[in-house]
């Protein structure tokens, strides 16, 4: 991410402008050309979906009209006098004669001739088929649902629509029951209507074939044996084919009067929303040349506000391999002109402490440190504890003259080093452990015991010099002196994978538990807690591991009150030549 920053210049003034105004002005277009897609967008939506409603409602219209005409032209073959009188014939019992089948073939046909819709019509009584001259029922030409629908009282002598022809799939039926009026409206028979396809052709207006629309008549309601078993509706009829899948395709559905059946127009997406996806275009196309040309000038712009800031960054970089020098240049932006003239000021103050007090000062620190180097020169320390130590000798003191000599090695541990970077072996650190503990040991005698833990392999492992001790010496400070017995105090040094664990335990005074949990956050978040009470430099030597090794390594304390204390010290394993 930050080389991408670079590489585009973003952590400079200008890049930042320019980016600032490029994303400022996409938001803005963005925003202000959805609204103007969402607004026009809806209204033109909106207006398509009135448009191809009104002709769905015309296609429906169509064949609801092309229905009623049959309906209008089979109910008057239903009470026309020669129909009537056959059908009472055959009511009576007495068979229609070939004439009189023929009178009303003829009859059948004109009723037909009448009707774009009608292909034939068939006239069948309770028990056979008048007309065509087959030996057919009409429980085998009708499935029993619609001949019971056409015998309901409620429906007498309407038109019941059946759907697809089990005989002849490309042709719809419909039936009506036909009343005799002279036999008190008894049942006579049945008009069997067969519909032509073409009756799908007729709801297609020129409007839907603009608009490349797909017509289907379906029956939702369907209960012949051809009734198919999922939930889509029935399809009786249709004209043209679906291309894409129903999802590429608007559906406007109206429901035919007086049937169960329903008119399905669908319309391609593509075609509806032409005028959508062209206004899309323009609008994106528009966004996208804005864009472009905002950025231009916000390239000049973020350069022409930019440059000022550039000439004066030259100015303080060339100041610093040397002298800073005033920038005499003005500027016409007043921010930076401001900023010109106080860095000017700033130039003129340094100059003067440099001259005035820098040299002043300088003179001063230089004298102050040679004599205090003079003052702790650490010979005239070893030198006086050398002629002390002689002293005793002659005296024969000999037991206070290796206390002498214990003191001195001491401090000349403390105060020289072998090393450059300050680390010492743990053989060393012990060592400093036991002199101190010896000289510690002339007061308390028996009442300090000191007991050292520590596998061979370790003692070449280096750490920081002092850690050890002042833990040793908090020991018998805080926790052993306060005994009127004494007591013991433990070192054990050993081996966790790849650290070391110095382990200081004494069976002293212990540390209360508002106490302990005081130092524990202390050394958590790194603040120096030396007290009187609480230990001698415990954040001191944490922080110098923490420093030296990282996070993961540093100083943890267990306590409690009268049983003594546990400091663990967690180090990395390193030896001298890992280092």
């Amino acid at each position: 991410m930050k080389r991408i920053f670079q590489k585009l210049r973003l952590e400079y003034t200008q890049g930042q402008i320019f980016i600032g105004f490029i994303m400022t002005t996409a938001i803005l277009l963005t925003i202000t050309v959805s609204l103007i897609y969402i607004v026009i967008s809806t209204e033109q939506k909106e207006s398509a979906m009135l448009y191809i409603e009104e002709i769905a409602e015309q296609a429906s219209g169509r064949v609801e009209s092309s229905l009623n005409e049959v309906n209008v032209l089979t109910l008057q073959l239903a009470v026309d006098d020669r129909t009537q009188d056959i059908l009472i014939n055959e009511f009576e019992g007495q068979n229609t004669t070939y004439e009189n089948r023929m009178i009303l073939r003829k009859l059948l046909l004109d009723k037909t001739a009448y009707s774009d819709t009608i292909h034939d019509i068939e006239i069948y009584n309770q028990r056979s088929s008048i007309y065509p001259i087959v030996n057919t029922t009409i429980e085998e030409r009708i499935p029993k649902y619609y001949i019971e629908q056409a015998n309901l009282p409620e429906n007498a002598g309407a038109m019941i629509w059946i759907g697809v022809d089990q005989w002849d799939s490309q042709y719809l039926l419909a039936i009506r029951q036909v009343k005799l009026e002279k036999q008190d409206y008894s049942n006579g028979g049945y008009l069997v209507v067969r519909l032509k396809p073409s009756l799908i052709n007729l709801a297609m207006t020129e409007r839907a074939q603009d608009q490349g629309a797909i017509m289907r008549l379906v029956d939702s309601g369907d209960q012949s044996t051809t009734t198919s078993q999922t939930n889509e509706p029935l399809e009786l009829l249709s004209i043209g084919k679906l291309e894409g899948g129903l999802a590429q395709y608007l559906v406007f559905e109206r429901k035919i009067k007086g049937t169960s059946w329903a008119l399905q127009m669908m319309v391609p997406r593509a075609t509806v929303y032409s005028d959508l996806y062209f206004l899309r275009d323009i609008l994106i196309a528009l966004g996208i040349l804005s864009v472009v040309v905002f950025a231009i000038i916000s390239y000049f712009l973020a350069n022409l506000i930019s440059s000022p800031i550039k000439g004066l960054t030259r100015i303080i970089q060339g100041s610093k391999h040397g002298t800073p020098k005033e920038n005499p240049a003005h500027y016409f932006n007043k921010e930076v002109n401001q900023l010109n003239l106080t860095y000017n000021q700033m130039v003129r103050q340094i100059d003067h402490l440099i001259t005035s007090v820098y040299e002043k000062e300088l003179v001063k620190s230089q004298s102050e440190l040679k004599a205090l180097h003079s003052q702790l020169n650490p010979h005239f320390l070893f030198n006086t504890l050398d002629s002390i130590y002689w002293d005793h000798i002659r005296k024969g003191e000999k037991e206070l003259a290796q206390s002498i000599i214990q003191l001195a090695d001491l401090f000349r541990y403390s105060i020289h080093s072998k090393r450059d970077d300050g680390l010492v072996t743990i053989k060393e650190e012990l060592d400093q452990v036991k002199r101190y503990t010896d000289l510690m040991k002339m007061r308390w005698q028996d009442r300090l015991e000191l007991s050292i833990c520590c596998e061979d392999e370790l003692y070449s492992c280096i750490l920081p010099k002092l850690v050890i001790q002042p833990l040793v010496e908090n020991a018998i400070v805080h926790g052993i002196e306060p005994l009127e017995n004494g007591g013991k105090v433990t070192i054990v040094v050993e081996r966790k994978h790849d650290s070391i664990d110095i382990v200081v335990v004494d069976n002293g005074l212990g540390i209360s538990a508002q106490d302990l949990n005081h130092i524990q956050k202390q050394l958590v978040i790194e603040r120096n807690f030396v007290t009187e009470n609480q230990g001698i430099g415990l954040f001191n030597i944490n922080r110098v591991i923490k420093l030296h090794y990282g996070e993961d390594y540093g100083l943890t304390m267990q306590s409690e009150h009268n049983k003594g204390t546990t400091v663990r010290l967690r180090l990395p394993l390193l030896t001298a030549f890992e280092r």
